[in-house]
């Protein structure tokens, strides 16, 4: 029987509708996992605190609990830059249709 793994995983957005999982660690145990999950910022990187962790997760064999992170702080940045890098992007794919949709023309 392989060993039941239990992880904490720290996400940018709602893991739920998002891929942005930042980071994450895997733990033998639900007690181990649990307490990571109580007090991530004991454990992980605390850069990671406030200004990119919107979720906090536990995952493992019939355990998945979530929880917002109370600190998180969205990013305000003006994105107009990547947003025109990602429309250059699908103007290469898909011509000029590709890029007037990425920029809401």
């Amino acid at each position: 029987m392989a060993p039941q793994e239990f992880s904490v995983n720290l996400w940018g957005s709602d893991p739920h509708t998002n891929d942005d999982c930042w980071t994450g660690e895997v733990y033998s145990s639900i007690e181990e996992a649990r307490e990571v999950f109580d007090s991530p910022w004991d454990h992980f990187n605390k850069s990671y605190h406030n200004t990119s962790t919107a979720f906090i997760v536990l995952n493992g064999p019939g355990v998945y609990e979530e929880k917002k992170n109370p600190d998180f702080v969205p990013s305000v940045e003006d994105d107009s830059d990547w947003k025109h890098e990602i429309a250059m992007e699908a103007g290469m794919l898909h011509g000029c249709e590709g890029y007037n949709e990425v920029m809401g023309y």
